[in-house]
């Protein structure tokens, strides 16, 4: 493994008290060449899904141990080794309040939130680095930057070494909760209970258990939405950076906002506290496996730019020691010793594979394309366009609608009506966006442009496709989520507000709302507010006065990816 040492870390000493915290602390430790080389042995370093790493009893209690004792560490001199090492350590390295953290203080992030929320943040305090080491790697999370995907993977590889040391299990690797899976949409079991029954048959508190997550998952009640999990329109996308915005706008802030009471609250919806949450590793290890599962598609490229590869982030290693790498280490196959139980196959469709030859156009099988549970209907093959006629009239991606005006979501329920077109070329648009998929090489996307808010929404909304004059015929075409700041913090950390354009693939929603029919007058786009919990009967609590906007909404037909 590659390691530039840092120089500020290099000219700190550790004094004799910090020493005899450390052999206060002591627990079975193992250098970073000492877990690398034992890793190497072990018989593959292999991160699981959490449903087959929760087969194996013992790899769960080394997991287990591995969190308890980190977050022992919690109250040894925050100057020490051994707290750099620690639960609280590592979490502030995501983010962390305090008036000297760029996430702003805790009364700048409760600033506005309704009085039942702040209940959650009781008992979190502001913090200050205690030393130069914890100013140099506090609060380094990557969000709306090119660096989202990197820098959480080099967060996720080194804390992992932390789990490892901590346990003294040079084999164990993070479980990834595999929520993309529509069967896997429940909180893994061993996160939700108080307490759990050692193996020698004592009952412990539970290291993995959070109370701030909202109350249906502490209940067992609460699943995920299984249509704001899917991200096979995502893995089709050819360009890096689309992708990594389609899945940290998405999927990544949907599951932050959800396992959380709401965003911004504490715990999961808070971006400088989410990291406290076990479960927010679990959580990232499985977006990370996102990333991997794109990557493994022919055609598909990471950047290769010196700009992007030389970028450097500094962590602390098992002894406490700082380091930094550049992103580049990610690539030249130094420091990743891991790879996913399945990082080929991570769109829905029984048996589809998502690989393809290199160079290759990918395009997902037809299976694989569709939404879960949402096959297009099939419309008359006489009325199909034929190729060449949609090449040519798409040399761009072309808008079937005229130019909306501004949305202001004030409701917890807002429609639009999206008026189709009904003669010359555009009626040619709308005759390829409804044509059979096998007729038409096109795609159609909902695009919302310039979504920007004053004060945070408290709730995400899912996003509907509706036949204006049969409503019933509607499909979930995603969900809008804002993990996110609120109150003064917003304009300290402004890259975490929404994002300014979000994009929905609705070419099977479209053709299964027009109902077989070969054209539309009109479809209604619906803005619903959500919790994103599924069985709790929940309702979401909206902040009316957050003058939520979206600028432009419009649908737009392009080639097929």
């Amino acid at each position: 493994m590659r390691i530039i040492p840092s120089s500020r870390a290099a000219r700190r000493l550790i004094g004799t008290a910090a020493l005899a915290i450390a052999t206060a602390f002591a627990v079975p430790s193992l250098s970073n060449a000492e877990v690398n080389a034992e890793a190497a042995k072990s018989p593959g370093g292999i991160r699981l899904s959490w449903q087959d790493f929760a087969k194996d009893p013992a790899k769960v209690a080394s997991l287990r141990k591995a969190v308890a004792v980190m977050k022992s560490r919690n109250s040894a001199d925050h100057t020490s080794a051994v707290y750099r090492t620690s639960w609280e350590y590592w979490a502030n390295i995501h983010g962390y309040f305090g008036p000297d953290s760029p996430f702003g203080t805790v009364a700048e992030n409760t600033q506005g939130l309704p009085q039942q929320y702040l209940v959650y943040f009781k008992g979190i305090q502001d913090t200050t680095p205690p030393d130069q080491v914890a100013k140099d790697v506090w609060a380094n999370c990557q969000h709306g930057t090119p660096w989202f995907f990197a820098w959480h993977r080099l967060y996720l590889l080194y804390f992992e070494k932390q789990l490892q040391a901590a346990s003294g299990d040079p084999t164990l690797r993070l479980p990834y909760w595999d929520y993309s899976n529509p069967a896997q949409l429940a909180m893994p079991a061993a996160f939700i209970d108080k307490t759990y029954v050692d193996g020698s048959g004592k009952t412990q508190p539970n290291p993995l258990y959070e109370a701030r997550r909202a109350p249906g998952w502490l209940t067992g009640k609460a699943t995920l939405n299984g249509s704001s999990t899917n991200i096979n329109s995502a893995l089709k996308l050819k360009q890096f950076t689309a992708y990594q915005n389609y899945i940290e706008g998405r999927v990544h802030g949907y599951v932050h906002c959800t396992v959380g009471v709401t965003c911004p609250v504490v715990d999961m919806g808070s971006v400088p506290y989410s990291s406290n949450d076990p479960v927010f590793w679990s959580h990232h290890a499985n977006i990370d496996r996102m990333w991997s599962c794109w990557s493994n598609i022919g055609g598909h490229q990471n950047p290769d730019t010196d700009a992007f590869l030389n970028q450097p982030y500094s962590f602390v290693d098992t002894n406490g020691k700082e380091f930094t790498v550049t992103v580049r280490d990610l690539f030249n196959g130094t420091i990743v010793d891991y790879k996913y139980e399945q990082e080929t196959n991570c769109a829905r469709g029984a048996g589809e594979t998502l690989v393809a030859s290199a160079g290759s156009t990918v395009a997902l099988a037809a299976a694989a394309v569709k939404a879960a549970d949402q096959p297009p209907n099939p419309l008359p093959p006489n009325g199909a366009p034929n190729g060449p006629a949609t090449e040519s009239l798409l040399a761009e991606p072309q808008p079937l609608n005229a130019p909306s005006q501004p949305l202001a979501l004030t409701q917890a329920k807002t429609k639009v009506k999206i008026t189709m077109p009904q003669g010359g070329e555009k009626a040619r648009l709308q005759a390829f966006a409804l044509a059979p998929q096998n007729a038409a090489a096109t795609e159609t996307h909902l695009i919302l442009e310039g979504i920007s808010y004053k004060a945070h929404p408290g709730t995400m909304f899912d996003v509907f496709l509706e036949n204006s004059k049969d409503p019933k015929k509607r499909v979930q075409v995603g969900t809008i989520s804002f993990f996110s700041l609120s109150g003064a913090a917003v304009a300290k950390h402004a890259e975490h507000q929404a994002p300014k354009t979000d994009d929905f693939d609705v070419t099977d929603a479209l053709r299964e709302v027009a109902g077989g029919k070969a054209s539309l007058s009109d479809v209604t786009v619906s803005f619903e507010a959500t919790t994103g919990r599924e069985g709790t009967g929940e309702k979401p609590t909206m902040n009316a006065d957050a003058g939520l906007t979206i600028q432009k909404i419009s649908l737009m037909v392009q080639p097929a990816q």
